[in-house]
């Protein structure tokens, strides 16, 4: 399902299909460190494999923008970018559709996914400006995992970036703020990450370069 999704939304924007794929990897890899970092949140293998499976959905919103602003090569206007960050409800609202399904833990997790993986976690994102742990776990993760693939992705209005520079962006706020444990778990994991999707490797990267994050760690 999740392969036929990918070639589905690639229909309409050739770069979403395998980003789909790429965002089930990269989710797959942080949700593994997390759950043996810490175990603040349920990340049973069963739930891990729901988080997986759903962050598929994060991006199906899309379907109902025009692919006009999808794949234009240019900036987008602020009247466009308002237009692209619908997406999130746009795809909320698909799976709250599915009426006789919405006691299924998946597409409640898809929703949470949909809805909420622009969220950031000092409350300066979209659409609902959630905050910290607001934000559900599944949603954070797949927040991170689709701001890493979007930086080093070749799209039509950007080049790719090395690794390199796409974890220091993210480390240092330029993608926006994001939990500091899952920081942590993204430069733990680097390595497998570079490996399993074709990154230029890295192995210098420390954590405490960037000091922005010390700001938002709990104490």
């Amino acid at each position: 399902m999740i392969g036929i999704l990918s070639q589905i939304m690639g229909y309409r924007n050739g770069e979403i299909g395998q980003h789909i794929l790429r965002i089930n990897r990269i989710t797959d890899i942080l949700l593994d460190e997390l759950a043996r970092k810490t175990d603040r949140y349920d990340l049973s293998w069963s739930r891990r494999s729901v988080i997986i499976t759903a962050s598929a959905l994060h991006d199906i919103g899309k379907i109902g923008i025009s692919g006009t602003i999808l794949n234009k090569p240019e900036s987008l206007t602020a009247e466009e970018q308002q237009i692209i960050r619908a997406h999130t409800l746009i795809g909320a609202a698909l799976l709250k559709n599915l009426e006789l399904y919405q006691n299924e833990e998946l597409v409640k997790t898809a929703y949470e996914i949909c809805r909420w993986h622009h969220e950031r976690y000092d409350g300066n994102g979209y659409p609902d400006g959630l905050k910290g742990e607001e934000i559900p776990i599944a949603a954070q993760v797949v927040s991170l995992a689709d701001a890493y693939d979007i930086l080093v992705s070749k799209r039509a209005y950007k080049e790719a970036i090395p690794h390199r520079e796409a974890i220091k962006k993210i480390l240092e706020g330029e993608s926006g703020i994001f939990n500091p444990v899952l920081l942590e778990c993204l430069v733990n994991a680097q390595g497998r990450i570079q490996r399993e999707l074709g990154s230029q490797i890295i192995s210098d990267m420390k954590f405490d370069c960037c000091p922005r994050i010390s700001n938002f760690v709990e104490k």
